[in-house]
């Protein structure tokens, strides 16, 4: 079964926080990775609905955070949302900050599922940048990357598809972008890799983001320069050597993410 790294359904977690129900204490977290400062992400923000962790996301600018367009859909309601930044727990510290207005792309979805996982949030009151919060410069079109480039991917996600509880600190781990051609033959029949998608993960697994870091950011040096690559979207279970991890191809959507920004203002 193709899994969202949204990881619990949007309905349980708004259901759980209006409720104040606490799962169990669970060693939730991206897989094969390690525990992390802000400071050293400090583009990554917590995306949550009600009083929980949903999702990650990326600051573009001051008002403006790009995330996965699956992170809210089942939610379309600013109102139901807020945002975390600058802190290294999702749950405390740093900016809390409610959602003016939502925009995933027109086209999610199409041609086939999953293609298009990619929403723009435009936030009530604009971040002040520091130390910990700080945006983040996005892949262009014409920028490659070495097979061998190390790509850094964050969140608060699970460990396994079967966990339901975030980690309380934010963690990483490092991949390698996976053969194009080699994934979509290992898809088939599971699900469509595009064009505007791409694989990452390690030859012996492992590694992955996983449950929960839905929408959040995967970053890589290009050009000396830390630049958003991808956005955490789906996969087949989390870091099987097999089925790496799916995520959305940033450089597909420079155009679309300048657009819609100019249209937010």
């Amino acid at each position: 079964m193709i899994s969202l790294r949204l990881g619990i359904s949007l309905w349980f977690i708004w259901t759980a926080g209006a409720l104040n129900i606490t799962a169990g204490q669970q060693d939730g977290r991206i897989v094969g990775g390690w525990e992390t400062n802000i400071i050293h992400f400090p583009h990554q923000i917590s995306l949550q609905l009600g009083t929980r962790h949903a999702c990650g996301g990326a600051i573009l600018s001051p008002t403006h955070i790009l995330t996965a367009a699956h992170c809210v859909l089942e939610y379309s309601k600013p109102q139901y949302y807020v945002i975390r930044a600058g802190s290294s727990e999702w749950a405390t510290g740093g900016s809390y900050i409610r959602i003016q207005r939502i925009v995933p792309h027109p086209k999610f979805h199409q041609p086939t599922h999953m293609n298009n996982d990619i929403a723009l949030i435009q936030l009530q009151q604009p971040l002040v940048y520091s130390g910990n919060i700080q945006p983040i410069v996005l892949a262009a079109r014409q920028d490659r990357i070495e097979p061998s480039a190390q790509l850094f991917v964050s969140g608060w996600g699970s460990q396994s598809i079967s966990q339901m509880q975030p980690e309380k600190r934010l963690r990483y781990t490092v991949v390698q972008q996976r053969d194009q051609s080699q994934c979509i033959r290992n898809y088939f029949g599971a699900g469509t890799v595009t064009s505007s998608m791409f694989c990452a993960g390690t030859p012996q697994g492992g590694r992955d983001s996983c449950q929960g870091d839905s929408g959040g950011p995967l970053i890589t040096s290009i050009n000396g320069r830390m630049r958003l690559y991808g956005i955490v979207s789906w996969g087949l279970g989390c870091a099987n050597a097999m089925f790496p991890g799916v995520y959305t191809r940033v450089s597909e959507y420079t155009d679309w993410i300048a657009q819609t920004m100019t249209e937010m203002v």
